[in-house]
């Protein structure tokens, strides 16, 4: 388990290599990034209870809305009493319990089209937005910051039409949802899907500009940003692989 505390905020990861689980501890509460697949809700909170109650989480930010991570999110909203912060883009996506495959999406290796069919066929329990829900609109919406919490909504586009993160202005630490990967489906710290190839190029260009001390992906183990450096060029020249039509 993985604990790292800056001054204000405390970063926390209760998932492993594949899907990493971050909580973050403020002073006004705990916020949970994403959920996890469908049917893990009690693995979750068998881990979560090491650290906290599960009614001590007050917000669930969602870094985009892929049945990885949002699986179980309707049952932790529901039983944590945690209010959703969301990209608007995430609910017709969240509503339709399916992970969308837009035309023109695809796979930075020919493991990741293999995957795709499992994708496709992959759903998770319909969420919708209820009461009290905070939906960004831009990223001039910005409600940590409104609450007096060092904690800054990123949008970074790219992987998913709806791909926001969490940018720790004290630390300096980023959590990118999927923006960037360092596991080994997520070859030179690419996403092993892309939505769209130039946004997802932008938002590095982003990632890079912001020049966060550490770099936390939901796949894989944290990184510098000095990667994402090194394997920009590669964004200019990117092949990718897309499934045969159905």
């Amino acid at each position: 388990m993985m604990e790292h505390a800056p001054a204000q905020i405390r970063v926390h990861e209760i998932g492993g290599y594949f899907l990493r689980q971050y909580l973050l501890e403020t002073p006004l509460g705990w916020i949970a990034l994403d959920s996890g697949y469908a049917g893990s809700f009690s693995a979750y909170t068998k881990c979560l209870s090491k650290l906290t109650p599960l009614s001590n989480i007050r917000f669930v930010f969602l870094t985009h809305a892929h049945n990885d991570h949002t699986g179980f999110l309707g049952e932790l909203l529901q039983k944590s009493g945690a209010k959703l912060v969301a990209c608007e883009a995430s609910l017709p996506r969240l509503s339709s319990g399916e992970n969308a495959m837009p035309e023109g999406t695809g796979f930075t290796s020919r493991f990741g089209v293999a995957l795709s069919a499992m994708m496709r066929q992959s759903s998770f329990p319909p969420v919708l937005p209820r009461d009290g829900d905070i939906i960004l609109k831009s990223e001039a919406d910005q409600p940590f910051l409104a609450m007096g919490l060092p904690i800054r909504v990123v949008w970074l586009p790219g992987h998913t039409a709806d791909s926001i993160g969490l940018y720790l202005e004290e630390s300096r630490e980023l959590l990118c949802g999927d923006a960037a990967g360092n596991a080994v489906i997520a070859p030179a710290r690419q996403a092993i899907l892309i939505e769209n190839a130039p946004q997802f190029a932008q938002s590095w260009d982003k990632i890079i500009a912001l020049n966060p001390s550490r770099i936390y992906p939901c796949h894989g183990n944290s990184f510098p940003v000095e990667d994402l450096v090194q394997y920009r060029d590669r964004l200019d020249h990117l092949q990718l692989f897309y499934p045969k039509k159905r």
